[in-house]
């Protein structure tokens, strides 16, 4: 038997029986909740982002986020629509936002290895390899772990803070610290510019 809702009539004392049998964890709720919701929620997600596909993974995603932690929806605050659809909105942004921080990432790693070939030399390649070396040899292991991982593995403070299990500012401290001291050794070593 398929259940027909009309979204516009949907109560705040409906949401709350629905809220209610989500932290019950009945299954049910869920699937009645994307029954009803479904087509907001994707709508949603598709006018931040171009990609159909990525759409129907942030839409899914809010879903999921709600089956995790009924408890963040507070019929107090505003009906379960309006929670569903803030939830879509900011995952897809934080997506698109990562997909931008990841391409400009690219484009400046690609940018420094042409500029660097066209620059340098072989033996002034080894040499400055072996600068850059020796200078991360010096740093803290937290702080060259976070480098590494961020300039030489192409990751954003958050997905470093997310690898390392550590809080977003940890990770930016970490790797602001970590430059400072790579750029004070490389100038003390000649090698900065």
């Amino acid at each position: 038997m398929v259940v027909s809702y009309d979204v516009s009539q949907m109560t705040r004392e409906e949401d709350v029986r629905i809220a209610d049998r989500l932290m019950s964890r009945d299954e049910s709720a869920i699937g009645e909740l994307m029954d009803l919701y479904g087509g907001v929620v994707y709508g949603m997600a598709r006018r931040v982002l171009v990609d159909p596909g990525l759409a129907e993974e942030v839409a899914q995603d809010a879903f999921v986020a709600l089956w995790r932690r009924p408890g963040a929806y507070d019929p107090l605050r505003g009906s379960l629509q309006g929670f569903l659809l803030g939830v879509t909105r900011n995952k897809a942004i934080d997506l698109v936002r990562k997909e931008e921080s990841l391409r400009r990432t690219k484009d400046s790693l690609t940018s420094e290895l042409v500029t660097a070939s066209k620059e340098v030399t072989p033996h002034e390649g080894l040499v400055e390899r072996e600068s850059v070396r020796a200078a991360l040899g010096e740093l803290t292991d937290v702080q060259k772990e976070a480098l590494v991982l961020a300039y030489f593995g192409g990751r954003t403070y958050r997905e470093v803070a997310e690898e390392l299990d550590i809080p977003e500012g940890t990770a930016k401290t970490r790797l602001r610290d970590g430059l400072t001291r790579l750029r004070q050794l490389m100038t003390e070593s000649g090698e900065g510019r």
